[in-house]
Parts: structure tokens; sequence; C-alpha cells
């Protein structure tokens, strides 16, 4: 082993070559874009050969041995790996099979370049497995190592950039089952455990690398010669043959599309998926091993076409992002838009077909605008391109800009350039980066070579900068209104829809649909609308997508004070619905009607409305035929209910003494049925809980329902208690839990109870940053103020940030996000 010296001086370290020395600061926590770059440029061709020893308690420490072979570049700088754990965890790290020092700083593990040779190494390392990112539970775990997480299990380069092949071996309880994305070279038994060993993976992220394990049932099934496992926990053998058939063909058809779109096979060795219950996301890419959320894909047999295409849409998006994430991955983590534009992108154009009875135009309308226009509107929105400085930080990029206002700018730009040109760039971008990495701006350099257009000057407004336009009409014309930022002009065609009504022209800016912006409406056209609804001898009123847009544009406008008034507002819902057929449209009003309800009207607007709304919604839940409509006009009616008849219809539907035509509740549905009981019926709470706790046959469904239980107790100290024992990680690991009980301890019913919640909640944000998964800070702010509707509610949040004026600028836009609807709220109620 060679010798080295090292000093550690005012927090640099200082290597010593020879009379030579070399200054070196220690590197921050997480991965900062400095230290991505020098990676990047002196480390290349890694493997990682990984083995876990999984024991059967979930409190019990994994332990681990890795072989991390590369070839450095330089020896002019230390090797820094990342392991975001208690040094103490890190056993010993060795070169040829001798112990060598490091310093542990900052989660890095730092080697001295003179104990290493330019050219390829082997590091070997023991170590304890951190658990942030093991999502443990008694019978199963699984990981999710994105953006940054992989570190937070074991030491690696992890960025996403440096991209490796993994062998992987897990010793497991005999009894379980164990997935990864490499194919399984061997099952072996060694006395009471399994010893699983997975071969070796095509070059991926670090992100992208994962294993679950425990005890799953598993289904495989080929189809046109393409082998797929599907391995899932649900126990309703009925459910599981029901969605089975349909599960494996969404997969087999999304993949064979994506093959003929491309001109690329499918770049991996096998193709399986997980469902968990709870899981976090929706759904989650590891190439091999695709982790879903089980009831996204386990329907209920009366599931609305939203559920079926939402389904189909989630398959499609991880299907997509096989290529476009997988083998073609961002360069830095600030583009991690652009893999998921492309999977949403790509997913609208392989479910459609599917469903053919389904407007497309306005489910794309409905499904990406209004969650874009949420975020959008706000003084907290951001760019879709953005700035990240140190990885550690990229969870907080995700959100609605990203999901869902950038496919509406990537469907703009394919309508630019047209399909074709759009469709033979990708291809080219696919070939040139194949497993390797690229940015955004690598893509427009190939479109902008194809075409005379500037799409760089295109881009530069509708991805690089943030909000969104504003229009009116003046005359004959939609016209933009002066942009509050340098000026800028958003590219974009406008339609404008005329209505004639005996002298007068009735104007509807985007009546087509595909415009981005607010588009102010005159008070003339939206009664106009509203009055004749859906008739059917206007061609205009007549059409979905131009219906759709005017419910869009009206709610916009009435978020910015534009009217109407919000028990008007609610009042021309019920008056609309028996109107509308078209199920996206009935569930985006009954959207609205469910968010005016709790957040824009006074208590006593909502007394006086209360008998009408109620027997609006259960006159139209009795008379509907179709069942997945009927299943949307029982959850509003479920939310909405509180008088005395009211609450004995949803018992008697819960206790299955009423039973309506059509309508078949699902044991989560009886389960929101006691969540709602329990809130409303403050006298049978404990009583109606116990109840459902025993009749819940899942096991995974009861363990969520105790967590839950505390949050809906009447009585006030127990909720206390149970809010602070959030302020623990341990007890915020099942996050789904966690959000459920959040939207309960803040409903507008127990808000004023909740208030004292708020600071303590905005206290803890940084923290649940950094142990929670990407999509956790928002919801938890979103669960937290979304309940709330009261001046001193809205005075909480900007104390916060007034007394905090350094607050990290990324987590308090999502603070400004998730109290926008709770600020307009009591502007409107003044």
């Amino acid at each position: 082993m060679k010798n080295y010296c090292f000093l550690l001086l005012s927090g640099c370290m200082m290597f010593c070559f020879g009379c030579k020395q070399a200054r070196y600061q220690t590197p921050e926590k997480g991965v900062s874009f400095s230290l991505n770059e020098e990676r990047k440029k002196s480390i290349d061709s890694i493997h990682y050969e990984i083995e876990l020893d999984i024991p059967a308690g979930k409190n019990e420490r994994i332990t681990g041995q890795e072989q991390i072979s590369f070839v450095l570049k330089s020896q002019d700088r230390p090797v820094v790996l990342d392991f975001s754990a208690d040094g103490k965890q890190l056993i010993s790290v060795e070169l040829s099979g001798e112990k060598i020092s490091y310093t542990f700083e900052n989660e890095h593990i730092i080697i001295d370049p003179r104990n290493l040779e330019e050219g390829k190494n082997t590091i070997s390392i023991r170590f304890i497995a951190g658990d942030l990112s093991l999502n443990r539970s008694e019978e199963y775990l699984y990981t999710l190592f994105v953006p940054d997480r992989a570190s937070t299990c074991f030491p690696l380069f992890d960025q996403p950039n440096l991209k490796a092949t993994y062998s992987l071996t897990l010793k497991t309880p005999e009894t379980w089952e164990a997935v990864s994305n490499g194919g399984l070279l061997s099952k072996t038994a060694d006395g009471s455990r399994s010893i699983y060993k997975f071969g070796k993976t095509k070059p991926i992220s670090s992100y992208l690398f994962a294993f679950a394990a425990g005890k799953f049932f598993k289904i495989s099934e080929s189809i046109e010669g393409r082998n797929m496992t599907m391995y899932y926990r649900e126990t309703d053998s009925t459910k599981v043959a029901r969605n089975r058939k349909d599960i494996f063909n969404l997969h087999a058809k999304a993949l064979s599309w994506l093959e003929d779109y491309t001109s690329f096979s499918y770049p991996f060795e096998k193709f399986d998926f997980v469902l968990i219950p709870s899981f976090q996301y929706g759904g989650m890419e590891h190439p091999g091993s695709v982790f879903y959320n089980e009831s996204a894909l386990f329907l209920d047999e009366n599931a609305s076409v939203n559920k079926e295409m939402a389904r189909a849409s989630v398959i499609a998006h991880e299907s997509a992002h096989m290529w476009f994430g997988d083998l073609v991955t961002m360069d830095w983590f600030n583009d991690v838009w652009l893999k998921e534009v492309f999977a949403n992108f790509m997913a609208a154009k392989i479910v459609h077909p599917n469903f053919p009875r389904i407007n497309h135009n306005l489910r794309f309308l409905l499904a990406h605008y209004p969650n874009a226009y949420e975020v959008d509107r706000t003084a907290g929105t951001n760019p879709i391109l953005q700035d990240l400085e140190n990885l550690k930080n990229a969870g907080t990029l995700y959100g609605a800009i990203i999901y869902m206002k950038a496919p509406i700018v990537m469907r703009q730009l394919e309508k630019k350039i047209g399909d074709m040109l759009m469709q033979e760039s990708l291809r080219e971008y696919l070939k040139t980066y194949a497993f390797g990495n690229a940015r955004w701006d690598d893509l427009i350099g190939i479109i902008d070579k194809k075409t005379p257009l500037n799409i760089a000057e295109w881009s530069a407004v509708w991805v690089k900068t943030p909000g969104m336009p504003e229009y009116l009409v003046i005359g004959d014309s939609i016209q933009q209104k002066k942009d509050a930022v340098s000026g800028r002009i958003w590219q974009q065609k406008l339609v404008l829809g005329k209505i004639a009504v005996d002298s007068l022209l009735l104007n509807f800016p985007n009546s087509d649909g595909t415009g981005y912006g607010y588009f102010e409406m005159d008070s003339a056209a939206k009664s106009y609308f509203v009055r004749n609804y859906a008739q059917k001898k206007d061609t205009l009123l007549s059409n979905p997508v131009f219906r759709g847009s005017v419910l869009v544009s009206i709610w916009e406008g009435f978020l910015r004070g534009a009217g109407p008034q919000p028990d008007v507002l609610v009042s021309d819902i019920l008056r609309t619905l028996p109107k509308e057929q078209n199920p996206l449209l009935v569930d985006y009003l009954l959207g609205n009607l469910q968010t005016a309800w709790w957040l824009f009207l006074t208590e006593e607007s909502r007394m006086e409305l209360q008998t009408d709304a109620e027997n609006s919604l259960w006159g139209l839940l009795e008379r509907t035929k179709d069942k997945g409509i009927k299943t949307s006009y029982f959850r509003a009616f479920k939310s909405i209910a509180q008088s005395p008849d009211g609450l004995v219809k949803m018992e008697s539907l819960w206790d299955g003494k009423l039973e309506v035509k059509g309508l078949v509740l699902s044991e989560d549905d009886k389960i929101s049925l006691a969540y709602e009981l329990a809130l409303k019926s403050p006298g049978n709470t404990k009583l109606i809980l116990e109840e459902q706790l025993k009749n819940t046959k899942n096991p995974d469904r009861k363990a969520g329902m105790q967590f839950v239980v505390p949050a809906l107790s009447a009585d006030p100290a127990e909720r206390d208690a149970f809010f602070q024992s959030l302020k623990k990680p341990e007890n915020r690991e099942k996050e789904t839990w966690v959000l459920t009980a959040l939207s309960y301890l803040h409903h507008p019913l127990r808000a004023a109870s909740a208030i004292k919640y708020l600071r303590p909640s905005l206290n803890i944000l940084q923290e649940i940053q950094l142990t929670g998964d990407i999509f956790f800070p928002g919801r938890w702010l979103h669960n937290t103020f979304a309940g709330h509707s009261s001046k001193e509610a809205a005075a909480v949040s900007k104390a916060f940030l007034s007394e905090n004026p350094d607050y990290p600028y990324y987590l308090k836009n999502k603070i400004i996000q998730s109290t926008d609807m709770l600020d307009r709220a009591v502007e409107l109620k003044r």
C-alpha cells in the first residue's frame, strides 16, 4: 500500500505529492454540480458487484459488501464516493485485499488518489446499509433511489451521468421473493435463507438501480415472445383475475408501439414489474423492474373511464421511460423534466387507440391544463428547466410544471415542426445518446438543424422562463396582455370562437382548448354559456372540447376574482351537471364543485345549499346508468354530505342496508365511507372505525387504517398526540398513510382546531425534504393547507416566510404554491 499524508486545515484537505501540494476543498453534503463535473471527467467504466443480507425483522440491520470497479483517468484529485449515512456504518475499505485509509467527511468517502492507479481499479467496501430509501415493512421492502438516494443505502458514485453496470446478490428469508433490474441467474437455499443472484445489467444511472423482496405473489405471461412477470400483494383473487389480462396486454402493446415509433428495440434484458401497496408514486421506471402503486393497476369492478385511462397511461408512461430516461438519461437533474415530458407525451400517443370512444383532445386538456395552471398562476411558480446546484435538492424540481405543463409545450412543439420531423429527431436523439446522457439543448440542436424555424428562441420563453401568459379579446382577435417578464411573446396559435345571439356576437377565446394561459371572458359570454350548456343545436356548445375549454376559463376567472360569486358558481355547477353526459367533464365539474364547496363557500352558504346539493347529487347517483359516472357521483356525495338525511344514506351504504343499483362498493370505498362518517358523526367515531377495521380483510389496507384512525379521533388530545408523532421520521415512512391522515386532520370541518399544527408543519419542512421521497414535501404542504380557508391560517404561512427571509428558495416556492388557494379563498370571502 502506498504511503500518503493528509491534513485537515480550515475545512480544506491538503494532499502532499512529494514536494508538490494540491489544495482540495472537502465536498459539501450531497452531490454538488462541481463534484458532478469533476467525476464525469475523471471516472469511467463503472461496475458494482453488490451483496446484501436482508433479515426477516424490519428493525434488524442489513449488512452489505460490494466491489466497485472503475477506470480512473487522472490521479490529480482524490476519488470521492457518496455514502449518505452515519460514518459508523462504514466497516472497511480495501484495495487488492488490503485495507486502505480514507476520510469520511460530509457523507463522502474520500480516498487519496495515490492509493489508486490510472486505469482500472477495484475497491472493496463492507458496510451496514442505510434504511432511508429501503421502504421496509414487516413482510417486504423495496428501494426508491431517485434522485440521489442510492447513496443512503450503499457507497457509490451517485450521479446520473456516471452510468454503471450492476450485479446484485440478495440473501433473504426463505419464503420471500426477490426481483431486480437484472435477470435472475440462480436461486439457492442456505438453511432458512434464500440466495438470489441477478445478472449484470446494461449501463444505467444510479437512481434506476432497484430491488424488491418480500412476501409477494407472482404471475408470468408471454405475449408475442415477450416474457413478463408481475409481482403483487393484493389478496383479493377475484380482483387480480379481473385485472390480470388487461395489465399484461397494456404493457405488451405499449412496448411494441414504442419499438415501432423509435425504431429501437427494447433496450434491456427483461421486463418485470412489481405492484406495491401504498407506493409513493403512480410508478417508477426501473429498467427490468418497474414499480407501481398497486391500486392504480388493480381497478375496482365499477372503475370509471378516467380510472381505466389513468391505468393505461401510467403503464404507457413507465414503458416509455425505458427509452426516454433509462436508455437516454438527462446529464444533470435540472433536465429531469426531459424524461418526464417524453414519457407523458408518448403515453398520450400510446393510449389513444385503446379508447376509441374517448375524445382525446378533451382528455389532454383536462388532464394537463388545470393542474399546470394550479402552479403557474402562483407567485411561487418555476420554469420547466430549473437551476440545480446540488442533487440533494433535486426532488424539489418535481411537480405539475414538469408533469403537466411540459407535455402541453411538447405538443405545441410537435405542431410547430410537424409530427414526422418530431419522430425523425427523436430517433436520431435516441441513436446518438443510447446508454448515455443528454440535455434538452442537445435535442433542440438536432431539431434546429432540420428546420428553418428558430426553435431555440421559442424554447427560451416556453421552457426557460416561468409563468403563463394572459389574454383578452379586442375586436376580432385575441391579444396577449403586456408581460411582466421582459416583454416576452408566447408564440402559439390561438382560436377565437363566436356565437351570434340576436344583435350580439359573443366571443369565446381559446375555443379549441389548445392555447395555454388565462383567457379573460366577458360576463355576457359566460352567462350565455351556462344558460345554454351543451345545447345540441349549437355546433360549439355541443362540442365537448369547447365546453371543457370554457369551463377551465370560467374557473380561472373565478379564482382571479372575475366572478361569479362562490354560491352562484356552486349553483351553476349543480344546474349544469344533469346536462353533461361526458365522464371527463362530469369529473372536472365535480372536482370544482367540491373545491368551491369546502374552500370558497362560507359555512352559512353551505348550510343554505346543503339540502339542494345533496338531493341533486343523490338523484344523479340513482339515475345515472354509466357505472363509472355513478361512482363519481357517489364519491362527490360522500364528500359533501353532512345533513342528517345524508349521513343516514352514507351509513346505510356503509353497513350494506342500502344498495344503489349499479353501484359496487370496494373495500377502499367502505373504508373511506367509514372515515367520512367518523369525521361527520363524532358520537359514533370509535364504533364505526372499530367495525370497519374488523371487516377489512386485506392486511395492507388494515395496517393503513390503523395508522390513520388517531387522526380521525373526536378527542382533540388524541389528534394532538398523533400530530406530534409525525415529527419523528420513522412515523412518516408510509407517506401515503401520512397524507391520508393529514387530509382528515386538516379537513375543513376540523380546520379551526388544526391551525395550531400549521407552524410546526412548516418548521420541519426542510427535514421532510431530506428524509422523504421526491413528491412528499409538496404533498405534505398541500394536504396540510388544502383544508384551510381562514385568514388566520393564511397569516401563519406569511409570518413564517417573513421571519425566514433566507429560507431555501425551492422550498419557499413550494409553500407559496401550496397556500395560493388558501390566499384566494380568503380574498374571495371578504
